[in-house]
């Protein structure tokens, strides 16, 4: 993997900064790219990169010229169809001098133009500029995978892997954008949409292709989710059809001049690719699984149980308070942002001891969101679209299964209408809800985040990009798009940090594709025995009545003991909660006490209740913490 830097000013025009400025941007990003690093400026155009040898690494010097020197690259990534197309450009009379797929993106480029990403088979972000018509191009991967950062500073338009590298522009003014840090303080994303938490610092989004010439910017969306189902309603169809797809997948993903392991976390999505590796490789492998030094060991137990059955080389990373609350820091400072979710940490111990022996470690990330693992809100859609059917007389229950179902509601939300979709959503998912922030911002900043306006109508935005859809549809579709950037962004910062490429196969465009073909029932429906199948989400979860990810665990049970394939839904554990009221709680309630930046957003009085009441205040301090040590860092210094 690399960092890429780009800054174009307008044709006719130079550059802003010299050559010093923009080594210092590019370098904020040395352990995005550790092995070599290059740079390229004339006239409106600098480009920069740092990289990260993984194949061919005596190849693909970036910035990468085109022979005819009329177009120049950046580029982050892999493309593991690269053979096929250099095979299919050679064909159409294209010569390649190295083994990079760096070579493979300028020539496809050269021969398709802009509708080369639609060729792509991988995880990219790149800036192209062709001087023959003095134009910018730009493209992020499908899903998110790869990030790709920008803002305009004066007239000139400025592209990153990285925030840091773009606040580290001489003439970049910093502000912090409220609206952001209010979905974070709900969702733990830091991002919305576009918007990053730096006001004028966005990034385009998965799937998107930007084109920038002559004053004029057009942003493009060059992927979406199929609309159409397949006709496979029967679970053994759908687990061969994985079964075939997911083999070709993973062994894509393990081309590699550097050795390949695994991050494991003992739970069916990890284990299933772990069992396709040794399948595919008889070579020595490595797998880790990381967790706070408190964690069930249960969580450890299993991963350990999967490397044992498949003869891994197999370690733990366990991580106490003190080394945690360093590396959190050391996260906060490196990418310029908040620390989305607990887990972050444990990613960068994890990648920092794979680092030791490999170059490279596959993921699990994607699988809950493509194969519906998240129980409760892959149907949730049903609660709202009953509790609406219920409102307006289109759902024939009886009177008894209709109090039934609102007292469920209610036990689960509080409450057993919703006004739309978004409320209905932000009812299941809030960490902090909008009702309760004029109590946590000072008025100036509750007033500068838009009361969560921008917020709502953002996600009203997102759920009806796709009419006709059961809520339960938009639902699946907007974890898929939504939370799985937040999770990639969340491995990406984390395994970069320690210089380590991750893949990811769930996340392969075809697979997706054929996935979202088959129909919802298939992948998630309520046990037949369960006498109530119209409870709440939640009250269905309880009775242990919800069966999620049905495809994908029908295959583990092809292909695992059953422990390993029917495992419950775990991740990398880390005990942040205890920590806050424990080992952490003097620092915790200092930072809120004293945080210069905090005190200037939060209200005081807000800072004081949640610092005396650590033990009540559940993860709530968590999000907090991070804004105020972010914003001391970024505005209070």
């Amino acid at each position: 993997m690399c960092g890429i830097l780009g800054i174009i000013a307008p044709p006719g025009e130079e550059v802003s900064i010299d050559r010093r400025a923009l080594l210092a941007m590019r370098d904020t990003m040395e352990m995005r790219g550790p092995d070599s690093a290059g740079w390229f400026a004339d006239r409106n155009v600098a480009f920069a990169h740092r990289r990260l040898a993984i194949r061919d690494r005596d190849g693909g010097a970036q910035p990468w010229f085109s022979d005819d020197k009329q177009c120049l690259l950046v580029y982050n990534g892999e493309i593991y169809n690269d053979g096929a197309l250099r095979d299919e450009l050679t064909g159409l009379g294209h010569r390649f001098q190295t083994h990079c797929d760096t070579e493979v993106v300028m020539a496809a480029y050269h021969e398709w133009g802009t509708d080369c990403v639609s060729k792509f088979r991988g995880m990219f972000a790149f800036g192209l500029y062709d001087f023959r018509d003095d134009s910018l191009f730009l493209a992020r991967d499908r899903f998110g995978i790869k990030p790709l950062f920008l803002t305009q500073i004066d007239n000139e338009l400025a592209f990153a892997s990285s925030i840091p590298a773009l606040l580290a522009h001489p003439h970049m003014r910093k502000k912090p954008n409220f609206s952001v840090i209010s979905h974070y303080l709900t969702t733990f994303r830091i991002t919305l949409r576009r918007e990053t938490m730096f006001q004028g610092v966005w990034q385009l989004l998965p799937g998107e292709t930007l084109v920038s010439r002559g004053g004029q910017m057009q942003i493009d969306r060059y992927w979406d989710y199929p609309t159409e189902q397949n006709t496979v309603r029967d679970d053994r169809a759908a687990v061969e059809e994985l079964n075939l797809l997911l083999r070709d997948v993973v062994k894509m993903r393990l081309a590699s001049d550097v050795p390949v392991g695994m991050l494991m976390s003992g739970g069916v999505d990890s284990n299933v690719i772990a069992t396709m590796v040794r399948e595919t490789t008889s070579d020595g492998m490595t797998g880790k699984c990381g967790g706070g030094d408190e964690g069930n060991s249960l969580d450890f137990l299993h991963a350990r149980h999967c490397a044992d059955h498949l003869k891994f080389d197999y370690d733990e990373v366990r991580v106490g308070p003190a080394e945690y609350l360093e590396c959190w820091q050391q996260l906060l400072d490196q990418y310029a942002t908040p620390v989305s979710t607990p887990s972050d940490v444990v990613i960068l111990r994890l990648a920092e001891e794979m680092k030791r022996t490999v170059g490279v470690v596959l993921g699990g990330e994607g699988a809950d969101e493509l194969f519906h693992g998240y129980a409760v809100q892959h149907w949730a859609g049903q609660d709202f679209d009953r509790a609406a059917g219920l409102d307006a007389g289109t759902w024939d229950a009886s009177p008894a299964g209709a109090r039934i179902f609102r007292g469920s509601l209610k036990t689960q939300y509080g409450r057993d209408r919703f006004t739309s979709q978004v409320d209905h959503y932000f009812a299941l998912n809030s960490l902090i809800p909008t009702a309760a922030k004029p109590a946590v911002f000072r008025n100036w900043a509750w007033q500068a985040a838009d009361e969560d306006r921008q917020m709502i109508d953002s996600y009203a935005k997102s759920f009806a990009e796709t009419p006709g859809e059961s809520t339960s549809q938009t639902y699946a579709r907007f974890l898929h798009g939504a939370n799985l950037e937040a999770l990639l962004s969340r491995l990406d910062t984390a395994t970069m940090a320690a210089g380590l490429e991750a893949r990811v196969p769930y996340t392969d465009h075809e697979l997706v594709e054929r996935m979202w073909r088959i129909p919802q029932s298939v992948h998630i429906d309520v046990a037949g025995d369960e006498q109530a199948p119209y409870l709440s989400s939640g009250a269905l979860e309880a009775r242990g009545s919800l069966r999620s990810k049905r495809v994908l665990r029908g295959l583990a049970d092809r292909l695992l003991p059953a422990t390993l394939a029917q495992r419950p839904k775990a991740s990398f554990p880390t005990p942040v909660v205890s920590w806050m009221t424990g080992a952490w709680a003097d620092w915790a309630r200092d930072t809120l006490l004293t945080s210069p930046f905090g005190h200037e957003v939060f209200e005081p009085s807000f800072l004081q209740e949640m610092a005396d009441n650590l033990p009540q205040a559940g993860m709530w301090p968590w999000p907090v913490l991070n804004v105020c040590r972010w914003g001391d860092r970024q505005f209070a210094a």
